[in-house]
């Protein structure tokens, strides 16, 4: 399954940790970046595996479940699925994540510091009480 999202406020890299993803640097294709969530903690497989293609303007996330190890030395055949419920669900939680992360959502809320209450502000919310 391919997604686009727009440029966030933190890097991908970030982004996927955020959503409990791993680096895994394939030694078999030139050290090629993927990211991959186990399904069953303690075990590598099954488990989602995220390829990401940066541009200047956004990211194309490419998401498959890997159901297994490869079958045999030499290829690439894992049973994984590009489909299908499991893998939707994961594509929308990575992608509401992403969503918090945006710049519209960056600009759109304050950056978490309360303006201070003048000397009489303070007096006055004192004596309300």
């Amino acid at each position: 399954m391919k997604a686009k999202i727009p440029k966030l406020t933190i890097s991908n890299q970030y982004l996927l940790r955020k959503c409990g993803y791993l680096e895994i640097r394939n030694p078999h294709k030139d050290f090629e970046i993927s990211y991959a969530r186990s399904l069953d903690p303690g075990r590598f497989y099954p488990r989602f595996h995220v390829y990401l293609e940066e541009d200047l303007s956004q990211t194309r996330i490419s998401l498959h479940l890997d159901a297994k190890k490869p079958s045999y030395e030499g290829t690439a055949a894992h049973g994984g699925e590009y489909q299908g419920e499991l893998v939707e669900k994961e594509m929308e939680r990575i992608m509401k994540i992403a969503g918090q992360f945006t710049r519209e959502s960056a600009q759109a809320g304050p950056l978490g510091f309360k303006p201070e209450k003048s000397f009489w502000g303070k007096l006055k919310t004192f004596f309300k009480k």
